[in-house]
C-alpha cells in the first residue's frame, strides 16, 4: 500500500472515532432531556448518519489536500 492509502485509512479512523463519539453524546442527551429510551429511533437514526458522516470526514480532510 502506497503512503497515501495508509493516510486514508487513518483519516477514516480518526473520522469513524469522532462519528461515535458524537453518536454516544447524542444518545446521552437525549436521555438526559427526555427520560426516554434512545432505542430504536435515536439509533438506527445515528446508524445511518454515521456511515454518511464517516465517508464525509475521511474524503474531505485537510490532509487530502497533497
Amino acid at each position: 500500500m502506497s503512503d497515501s492509502d495508509h493516510r486514508l485509512l487513518r483519516e477514516t479512523g480518526i473520522a469513524f472515532l469522532l462519528m461515535l463519539t458524537i453518536a454516544v453524546v447524542v444518545a446521552v442527551l437525549y436521555v438526559a432531556v427526555t427520560g426516554l429510551s434512545p432505542w430504536p429511533y435515536v439509533i438506527i437514526a445515528e446508524i445511518g448518519a454515521m456511515g454518511w458522516g464517516t465517508a464525509m470526514l475521511a474524503l474531505c480532510s485537510p490532509a487530502r489536500g497533497g
